[in-house]
Protein backbone atom coordinates (compact mmCIF):
# COMPACT_ATOMS: atom_id res chain seq x y z
CA UNK A 1 0.00 0.00 0.00
CA UNK A 2 3.05 2.24 0.06
CA UNK A 3 2.43 3.18 -3.57
CA UNK A 4 -1.21 4.06 -2.80
CA UNK A 5 0.05 6.54 -0.25
CA UNK A 6 2.19 8.16 -2.97
CA UNK A 7 -0.91 9.08 -5.00
CA UNK A 8 -1.70 12.77 -4.59
CA UNK A 9 -5.39 12.13 -5.28
CA UNK A 10 -5.62 9.57 -2.48
CA UNK A 11 -3.70 11.68 0.05
CA UNK A 12 -5.73 14.79 -0.73
CA UNK A 13 -9.02 12.88 -0.64
CA UNK A 14 -8.10 11.40 2.75
CA UNK A 15 -7.44 14.91 4.04
CA UNK A 16 -10.76 16.02 2.55
CA UNK A 17 -12.64 13.15 4.21
CA UNK A 18 -11.19 14.07 7.59
CA UNK A 19 -11.89 17.80 7.20
CA UNK A 20 -15.43 17.22 5.93
CA UNK A 21 -16.15 14.82 8.79
CA UNK A 22 -14.81 17.33 11.35
CA UNK A 23 -17.05 19.99 9.80
CA UNK A 24 -20.10 17.82 10.49
CA UNK A 25 -19.23 17.64 14.19
CA UNK A 26 -20.20 21.30 14.62
CA UNK A 27 -22.92 21.54 17.32
CA UNK A 28 -25.16 23.74 15.15
CA UNK A 29 -25.53 20.87 12.69
CA UNK A 30 -26.80 18.32 15.21
CA UNK A 31 -30.43 18.79 14.09
CA UNK A 32 -29.56 18.32 10.40
CA UNK A 33 -28.87 14.60 10.43
CA UNK A 34 -29.67 13.91 6.78
CA UNK A 35 -27.22 16.52 5.50
CA UNK A 36 -24.52 15.45 7.98
CA UNK A 37 -24.95 11.82 6.97
CA UNK A 38 -24.72 12.60 3.25
CA UNK A 39 -21.60 14.72 3.72
CA UNK A 40 -19.92 12.00 5.75
CA UNK A 41 -20.82 9.19 3.34
CA UNK A 42 -19.71 11.08 0.23
CA UNK A 43 -16.47 12.27 1.83
CA UNK A 44 -15.43 8.86 3.14
CA UNK A 45 -16.32 7.21 -0.15
CA UNK A 46 -13.72 9.19 -2.10
CA UNK A 47 -10.46 7.78 -0.64
CA UNK A 48 -12.08 4.41 0.05
CA UNK A 49 -12.94 3.87 -3.61
CA UNK A 50 -9.49 4.98 -4.76
CA UNK A 51 -7.95 2.45 -2.36
CA UNK A 52 -10.34 -0.28 -3.51
CA UNK A 53 -9.59 0.32 -7.17
CA UNK A 54 -5.87 0.44 -6.51
CA UNK A 55 -5.98 -2.84 -4.59
CA UNK A 56 -7.83 -4.61 -7.41
CA UNK A 57 -4.62 -4.30 -9.45
CA UNK A 58 -5.99 -3.82 -12.96
CA UNK A 59 -6.19 -0.52 -14.77
CA UNK A 60 -9.85 -0.92 -15.86
CA UNK A 61 -10.91 -1.68 -12.28
CA UNK A 62 -8.87 1.23 -10.96
CA UNK A 63 -10.50 3.53 -13.53
CA UNK A 64 -13.98 2.31 -12.57
CA UNK A 65 -13.37 2.87 -8.86
CA UNK A 66 -11.75 6.26 -9.46
CA UNK A 67 -14.79 7.33 -11.48
CA UNK A 68 -16.94 6.39 -8.51
CA UNK A 69 -14.65 8.56 -6.35
CA UNK A 70 -15.12 11.40 -8.81
CA UNK A 71 -18.89 11.06 -8.51
CA UNK A 72 -18.65 11.06 -4.71
CA UNK A 73 -16.48 14.19 -4.82
CA UNK A 74 -19.04 15.95 -7.02
CA UNK A 75 -21.78 14.83 -4.63
CA UNK A 76 -19.78 16.16 -1.65
CA UNK A 77 -19.29 19.47 -3.44
CA UNK A 78 -23.05 19.75 -3.84
CA UNK A 79 -23.77 18.91 -0.19
CA UNK A 80 -21.20 21.44 0.98
CA UNK A 81 -22.70 24.06 -1.33
CA UNK A 82 -26.09 23.44 0.28
CA UNK A 83 -24.49 23.75 3.73
CA UNK A 84 -22.84 27.01 2.71
CA UNK A 85 -26.12 28.35 1.34
CA UNK A 86 -27.96 27.54 4.55
CA UNK A 87 -25.31 29.44 6.57
CA UNK A 88 -25.74 27.09 9.54
CA UNK A 89 -22.07 27.41 10.52
CA UNK A 90 -19.23 29.83 9.85
CA UNK A 91 -19.01 30.01 6.06
CA UNK A 92 -15.23 30.37 6.08
CA UNK A 93 -14.98 26.81 7.47
CA UNK A 94 -17.30 25.52 4.77
CA UNK A 95 -15.43 27.41 2.03
CA UNK A 96 -12.13 25.83 3.10
CA UNK A 97 -13.58 22.35 2.69
CA UNK A 98 -15.19 23.34 -0.61
CA UNK A 99 -11.78 24.55 -1.86
CA UNK A 100 -10.23 21.22 -0.84
CA UNK A 101 -13.07 19.43 -2.64
CA UNK A 102 -12.31 21.36 -5.84
CA UNK A 103 -8.62 20.45 -5.56
CA UNK A 104 -9.56 16.81 -5.07
CA UNK A 105 -11.87 16.89 -8.09
CA UNK A 106 -9.03 18.26 -10.22
CA UNK A 107 -6.64 15.56 -8.98
CA UNK A 108 -9.18 12.83 -9.68
CA UNK A 109 -9.74 14.08 -13.23
CA UNK A 110 -5.97 14.16 -13.76
CA UNK A 111 -5.60 10.64 -12.40
CA UNK A 112 -8.39 9.39 -14.65
CA UNK A 113 -6.80 10.98 -17.70
CA UNK A 114 -3.45 9.38 -16.85
CA UNK A 115 -5.05 5.98 -16.28
CA UNK A 116 -7.06 6.23 -19.50
CA UNK A 117 -3.88 6.83 -21.51
CA UNK A 118 -2.52 3.55 -20.10
CA UNK A 119 -5.72 1.64 -20.67
CA UNK A 120 -6.81 -0.15 -23.81
CA UNK A 121 -10.40 0.69 -22.94
CA UNK A 122 -12.63 1.62 -25.83
CA UNK A 123 -14.28 4.13 -23.47
CA UNK A 124 -11.53 6.64 -22.62
CA UNK A 125 -12.19 9.33 -20.05
CA UNK A 126 -14.57 11.08 -20.22
CA UNK A 127 -17.33 8.76 -21.37
CA UNK A 128 -19.72 10.10 -23.95
CA UNK A 129 -23.36 9.56 -23.13
CA UNK A 130 -24.19 9.65 -26.84
CA UNK A 131 -23.46 7.02 -29.49
CA UNK A 132 -20.30 7.64 -31.46
CA UNK A 133 -19.86 6.96 -35.17
CA UNK A 134 -19.74 3.29 -35.92
CA UNK A 135 -21.03 2.21 -32.52
CA UNK A 136 -24.05 -0.10 -32.36
CA UNK A 137 -27.28 1.64 -31.43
Amino acid sequence: MRQLESLDAWRRSLELAQDAYKLTLHPHLSRHFALIDQIRRAAISIPANIAEGYALSTTPQFIRATRISLGSAAELYTHLSVLEGLALIDQSETREVIALTKQTLALLVGLLKALSRRSASRFPFPDSRFPTRGSPQ
